[in-house]
């Protein structure tokens, strides 16, 4: 997860990944999250406001 930040430029705070739609904390593993071979983690950038 940092390694993809560093890479992007953003901060942990402004990124959110998800596996199967549930969120992923920086201490699951992939046997935790029961993940297989091809499967792929969403990734979210938080975004604040919208509010007119």
């Amino acid at each position: 997860m940092e390694s993809f930040c560093a890479c992007v430029g953003l901060s942990m705070r402004q990124i959110r990944f998800r596996f199967d739609g549930q969120p992923i904390n920086e201490a699951d593993t992939p046997a935790q999250l029961e993940m297989e071979d091809e499967d792929t983690i969403d990734v979210f950038q938080q975004q604040t406001g919208g509010e007119c």
